[in-house]
């Protein structure tokens, strides 16, 4: 219970930044299996992850699957899984279900990320601002002409419903406005394919599916009042760019023995080289 309740204060103290990652106990490598599921953004490098701790722990194995946030939590509350990934906050929901449960939940911060707004590379627009973003995706801005000059109806892109990324956009960009319009797709991958092969088109996608797309889309910087901002390590880890996130590994209670020693490995130096490669912004391990 102390620990759902010191998880919410936080989220609610730092606001968009990054939660302060909550130190894994310390135990040595028993032989077993861990099964992970959710977020599909933390799929790829978390498989990463466990592939490298295998390589070292042949008596490990470790199973990791997507499936989105939500479905991720959901098993996780219904003790089908070991670890839950999540790419945004733990919901009111999920703390209360946990809660009624008597499911003492802690969360661990396995990077840090940007929800990037991507164009085709043949796309003049280089900038935009929340109230364009909404107004696209709730269909009230439908036309290139009215923002780039370029012509075209504009196609939206989305994450299905479930997924960390969607939830972020929606609660940061959509502020509650219908999304009606957007194809729906289940990767981020997806994402920068679709937006790769579409002029006309334009999505949100997590770091990590732009780490080989770079010739292949446009980010676009988000406009403020004082400034435009691009997701970067920089302005990820500052927080200075709207739409950052924290990529959180959730256990049921203080992980120990099989999942204390992949969570240590995945948040302290060899799991954060790997996070970097990824795409994804790493955190200090250790830092509180």
């Amino acid at each position: 219970m102390t620990a759902i309740i010191v998880a919410l204060a936080a989220w609610y103290f730092y606001g968009n930044r990054a939660m302060p990652a909550f130190g894994p106990a310390s135990g040595p490598v028993s032989g077993g299996s861990l099964q992970i599921m959710g977020s599909e953004t933390m799929r790829p490098v978390v498989t990463v992850c466990a592939e490298a701790f295998m390589a070292d722990n042949p008596e490990a194995d470790i199973i990791v699957r997507g499936g989105g946030s939500g479905d991720g939590m959901a098993a996780l509350l219904h003790g089908m899984i070991d670890i839950g990934m999540i790419s945004r906050p733990l919901s009111p929901k999920e703390i209360g279900f946990a809660t009624a449960k008597g499911i003492d939940l802690t969360q661990f911060e396995l990077a840090l990320d940007g929800v990037a707004i991507v164009v085709h590379r043949t796309n003049p627009l280089r900038e935009i601002d929340v109230d364009q973003l909404r107004a696209i995706w709730s269909g009230d801005l439908s036309q290139w002409r009215e923002l780039s000059g370029g012509p075209g109806e504009i196609h939206p892109l989305a994450r299905a419903k479930g997924s960390g990324t969607e939830e972020v956009f929606a609660e940061r960009v959509l502020k509650g406005q219908r999304e009606g319009v957007a194809k729906e797709l289940p990767t981020n991958e997806a994402i920068v394919a679709e937006v790769a092969a579409q002029p006309n088109a334009i999505g949100y996608t997590g770091l990590g599916a732009l780490r080989n797309a770079s010739d292949r889309v446009h980010v676009l910087a988000i406009r403020s009042q004082s400034s435009s901002v691009l997701p970067s390590a920089d302005t990820v880890r500052s927080g200075s760019y709207p739409l950052t996130r924290a990529l959180l590994l959730i256990n049921p209670g203080t992980p120990s023995g099989l999942a204390a020693s992949f969570i240590a490995y995945c948040t302290g130096p060899a799991g954060q080289a790997l996070v970097k490669r990824a795409g994804y912004v790493e955190i200090a391990a250790g830092e509180p």
